[in-house]
């Protein structure tokens, strides 16, 4: 019988497997490359998704620390920047330090096995559980819904990006 869960994890799964496939062979300066100085990269964007998984799922939901904080992913790839990047300048933005995508990728994917983890035990009745962040209480299901669509829109940006960079053969 299918749950909530399947739901959730297939829809991780397709936005997580299609960004791998448009991180594929893009060069160092492709995954730092702007459209305009107001745009992000693509190699900021994959830290922020990454890392915005991690908050909510592995953070909030599971109430503990994140594999960020929990597996020193600070230190191996050189990003002392705290948060998620949400509201970052674009100072910040292009301050990212260099770091090798498939590092990121591997962040991501331990990230991606404790948030699975976090989902496969949590019940049907957990989806209800209400957390207040200071403007109003919030369900686990809607940050389930909401890292599935932030995630989303932002996979679009990388595939806008690279679209921009080597059209629509590359």
């Amino acid at each position: 019988m299918s749950s909530f869960k399947d739901s959730v994890k297939s829809g991780m799964t397709e936005y997580l497997d299609e960004l791998k496939e448009k991180l594929d062979g893009l060069t160092e300066a492709e995954l730092r490359w702007q459209a305009s100085l107001d745009t992000n990269t693509i190699v900021w964007l994959v830290w922020h998704m990454a890392r915005v998984e991690d908050n909510w799922i592995n953070g909030v939901i599971a109430g503990g620390d994140t594999v960020w904080d929990s597996s020193g992913w600070a230190a191996k790839t050189g990003i002392s920047a705290e948060g998620n990047g949400y509201s970052n300048t674009m100072d910040e933005v292009r301050a990212l330090p260099e770091v090798a995508v498939s590092d990121l990728l591997a962040y991501y994917d331990a990230v991606r096995d404790a948030a699975f983890s976090v989902i496969d035990d949590m019940s049907d009745e957990d989806v209800s559980n209400e957390l207040d962040r200071g403007n109003g209480p919030i369900t686990w299901g809607w940050i389930l819904g909401h890292v599935i669509v932030e995630e989303s829109q932002h996979l679009g940006q990388v595939a806008l990006i690279r679209g921009i960079i080597r059209g629509l053969d590359g």
